[in-house]
């Protein structure tokens, strides 16, 4: 069932490379411009100059201890994180509604502002939702991890992850079926419930292949370019197969 989903999503991308492909760019480039700027202004505050400097734990501790006073100016830090959210949001609603659209034949870049106008707005309040439950998750995550070093932060994530999968819907359900944000989470919810195990080997089986993302440079490319588009269109196919 996985492979036969992976070789037809294959077969909608491979007819539409160039499109996913640019449409991919355009959203990482505005996302990532975003995020960058906030990580920026975080390594400028803390001191941190180079990468190296991230795998020194003492020096990290004594860095963010010393800014703690500054923490206010590090709000737009992260507010530029939470709009690089925003617009990943918006961004997906409008990949996820190329790959719906892929079934039907040849689709060109201009269409993603076609959803973007119809989908982004209820794409970004759902994630807004989700994006808040799953931080309840991660926080429960690591209060484990404070009481039950290690093993309860593993106990936790993947508590967080099973529970996860049932959101994994919810931008199909906005493009296929013109759901608004709760009717979409509740029906993503009810359909990973009724097909749990077949949508957990699913996420499974593409959470394996995107380990290419370790390697340096090539992997990253071939993720976000390939896989990503691909994984949006084979959860495109499962949800109207399973609805």
């Amino acid at each position: 069932m996985v492979i036969e989903y992976f070789l037809k999503s294959w077969e909608f991308y491979r007819k539409n490379m160039i499109s996913f492909v640019v449409a991919e760019l355009i959203s990482l480039v505005i996302t990532g411009v975003i995020a960058l700027v906030g990580i920026e202004i975080i390594f400028s505050s803390i001191g941190i100059s180079s990468l190296k400097d991230l795998y020194n734990l003492e020096f990290l501790i004594r860095k963010i201890v010393a800014i703690l006073p500054l923490l206010t100016e590090l709000t737009v830090a992260l507010l530029l994180f939470f709009i690089a959210g925003i617009v990943r949001a918006f961004f997906n609603s409008c990949l996820y509604g190329m790959a719906a659209e892929s079934f039907r034949g040849k689709i060109r870049v201009e269409m993603m502002f076609q959803f973007a106008k119809r989908y982004g707005f209820n794409g970004v309040i759902s994630s807004i939702f989700t994006g808040f439950i799953i931080l309840l998750f991660v926080i429960f995550a690591f209060v484990l991890h404070v009481f039950f070093p290690l093993v309860g932060g593993i106990i936790g994530l993947t508590i967080l992850f099973l529970f996860a999968i049932t959101f994994s819907l919810v931008f199909p359900g906005i493009i296929l079926d013109d759901l608004s944000s709760i009717n979409a989470i509740k029906e993503s919810f009810n359909i990973a419930k009724r097909n749990y195990f077949d949508i957990l080997s699913l996420l499974l089986f593409y959470t394996l292949i995107s380990l290419v993302i370790l390697i340096p440079f090539i992997g990253v490319i071939i993720y976000c370019l390939i896989i990503a588009p691909m994984m949006k269109i084979s959860l495109i196919l499962f949800y109207n197969r399973k609805k």
